[in-house]
C-alpha cells in the first residue's frame, strides 16, 4: 500500500456553541458583485444537539480512533493513510496530496456572486446549512442598503466561496434585516422520485380531498409557535443526567477533578496552572501560546513550509559520523 506522511487534520470543536459562549467568526471575506464590495464575516446559525454524547470507558476515559487493514488485519498509522476514489466498476484510484492540492480550488476571499433569483424559484431541498453574515469593518450602510434592496425584491444571490480548501455553492438571502448564508447541495447530489422508485401519482377522489381539508382545518393555526420546535428528547436528558449528578449515581470524576474538589472544599490540594509548568519545563524565557491566541497560517505558506522540508537534504547526526569514522579494532590472536 503506497503511503505518504500527512499533517493530521485538527478536529471540530464545538464546546463553544453548547456552552452558550460567544460565536467566533469562522470565516472573513468580501461579498463581490459588479462594482460592488462588502467585507462580511461568517458566523455559524446553528449549534449541536444537546443529546451528542462522547464515547467512554467505564472510567470516563475518551475512546481513541484506531485504523485497521480490513484485508490484511494489522494496525495503521495516520501517516499510513492515502486517499482513494472509487470508481463505478469498484476500483480504488489513489490520489497523492499533491494530486490533490493540483485540483484544489484557488484560495480566495471573495464570495463571487454570479445571479439574483426569485427566492421561491430555490427548491427547498438544496438548503444545507444557514450561515449569519455580519458586516466588517465600515460595510454597516452598505450591508443594510443590499438586506433592504434584496428583502424588496424578494430575490436571493446564488455565489460561491472557498473556506478551509472546499468550494461551497451559496445563497444568499435576507432575514428581517441580516443577510443569512445557506450552503447548496449540488445538483447530482439531489435525489428525484423517479431515482428512488415512487410510484407514479395517481389521481385523488374528490371526496378523500375534501375529507382530508377538514382534518387539517381542525389544527391549522395562524401562526408557528416556537415552542412546538423545541427538542424534548434533550430536556428529558438533561434531566436525567441533572438527577443522577444529584444522586452521585454513575458519576465518573476525571483524573484530577478529585484534587480540584478538594481545593474549593479549603483542603490542603493545590491547583496546578499546567501552561505555566510547560513554560517552565521548556526554559525560563519561553514563551507558550494557546491556540486561540495564534495566528492562522496560510495555506500557501503551509504548502511552501512542507515543500521546503521535503526538499532539504536530512543531516546525519554527529554520532554516526563518527561511528563511521572510527577505525575498527583488530581481533587479538589467542
Amino acid at each position: 500500500m503506497p503511503s505518504r506522511k500527512r499533517k493530521r487534520e485538527p478536529e471540530r470543536q464545538a464546546e463553544e456553541e453548547r456552552s452558550g459562549a460567544p460565536v467566533r467568526s469562522l470565516w472573513s471575506g468580501t461579498i463581490t458583485f459588479g462594482l460592488v464590495s462588502i467585507p462580511v464575516d461568517l458566523l455559524t446559525a446553528v449549534r449541536p444537539r444537546r443529546t451528542a454524547m462522547k464515547l467512554v470507558d467505564t472510567d470516563g476515559h475518551a475512546l481513541g480512533r484506531q485504523y485497521h487493514c480490513s484485508k490484511e488485519g494489522k494496525k495503521l498509522d495516520y501517516d499510513d493513510l492515502v486517499r482513494g476514489y472509487e470508481t463505478d466498476d469498484g476500483k480504488m484510484i489513489v490520489i497523492t496530496d499533491q494530486e490533490f492540492e493540483s485540483v484544489a480550488p484557488e484560495m480566495s476571499a471573495d464570495i463571487e456572486l454570479r445571479s439574483f433569483v426569485p427566492l421561491d424559484q430555490v427548491p427547498p431541498l438544496y438548503f444545507q446549512k444557514p450561515y449569519f453574515l455580519a458586516p466588517a469593518g465600515k460595510s454597516a450602510k452598505a450591508y443594510v442598503l443590499l438586506a433592504e434592496t434584496m428583502k424588496r425584491t424578494g430575490r436571493a444571490a446564488i455565489g460561491s466561496f472557498v473556506m478551509r480548501g472546499h468550494e461551497y455553492l451559496v445563497a444568499i438571502v435576507a432575514d428581517n434585516g441580516v443577510l443569512r448564508l445557506d450552503t447548496l447541495r449540488y445538483a447530482d447530489e439531489i435525489r428525484t422520485p423517479e431515482t428512488i422508485g415512487l410510484p407514479k401519482r395517481p389521481k385523488a377522489p374528490a371526496a378523500k380531498v375534501t375529507q382530508f381539508s377538514k382534518e387539517i382545518e381542525a389544527l391549522a393555526h395562524k401562526e408557528l409557535s416556537v415552542a412546538e420546535l423545541e427538542d424534548q428528547e434533550a430536556k428529558k436528558l438533561q434531566s436525567l443526567v441533572e438527577s443522577k449528578q444529584k444522586q452521585r449515581d454513575d458519576v465518573i470524576h476525571p483524573k484530577g477533578a478529585e484534587a480540584a474538589e478538594e481545593s474549593e472544599a479549603g483542603d490542603s490540594a493545590k491547583v496546578i496552572d499546567l501552561m505555566e509548568v510547560l513554560r517552565k519545563s521548556l526554559s525560563k524565557s519561553a514563551v507558550v501560546r494557546t491556540a486561540e491566541a495564534s495566528e492562522p497560517i496560510d495555506l500557501a505558506e503551509r504548502r511552501a513550509q512542507r515543500a521546503a522540508r521535503s526538499a532539504a537534504p536530512k543531516k546525519k547526526s554527529a554520532s554516526t559520523k563518527a561511528k563511521r569514522k572510527a577505525p575498527r579494532k583488530r581481533a587479538r590472536r589467542s
